[in-house]
C-alpha cells in the first residue's frame, strides 16, 4: 500500500490503486477497498453484523428467487419461506416482488412489487417488526 504524507495545512490524500480489472473492479482507497461491478447486485454481509465476509450476489437479467429452499439466492433466518420473494431485472431496472411474505426496504414494510434503487437495504424475514 502506498503511504501519504499528512500535514495540518493540506487536506487528507486518497490513494487509488487498481488491484484487478475485470467484470469486478477492486480499488484500494487508503484504508478501505472500493468494489465496483458492471451488473446490479445484492451485498451480503455474511452471517452477522460482525462477520468478516462480504459477498456480492449478481442479479442477472430476468427473475432471481430468494428463499430458504435451494434456489437462486438462499436466505437464512426465522420466518424465511422456501420461495420468499423474487427480484426481477428488466434491462437494469430492478423490482422486488414480496410473494405474500414479510419484506422491507430501508426498514419500511412492502406488500406489493417495488422498484429498487442503488444503496437500499432489503430484508426478507419475519424479523421486520
Amino acid at each position: 500500500m502506498e503511504t501519504c504524507n499528512h500535514n495540518l495545512a493540506a487536506p487528507p490524500c486518497q490513494v487509488q490503486k487498481p488491484i484487478q480489472n475485470s467484470l469486478l473492479d477492486l480499488t484500494e482507497t487508503g484504508r478501505g477497498l472500493k468494489v465496483q461491478t458492471q451488473k446490479p447486485h445484492l451485498v451480503s454481509l455474511g452471517s452477522g453484523r460482525l462477520s468478516t465476509a462480504i459477498t456480492l450476489l449478481p442479479l442477472e437479467e430476468g427473475k432471481t428467487v430468494l428463499g430458504s429452499a435451494a434456489g437462486d439466492i438462499v436466505l437464512q433466518g426465522a420466518g424465511v419461506a422456501p420461495q420468499h420473494c423474487f427480484i426481477e431485472n428488466v434491462c437494469g431496472t430492478l423490482t422486488l416482488h414480496p410473494c405474500g411474505h414479510p419484506c422491507a426496504i430501508d426498514g419500511q414494510p412492502i406488500t406489493h412489487p417495488t422498484r429498487l434503487s442503488q444503496g437500499k437495504e432489503k430484508r426478507g424475514s419475519a424479523d421486520q417488526a
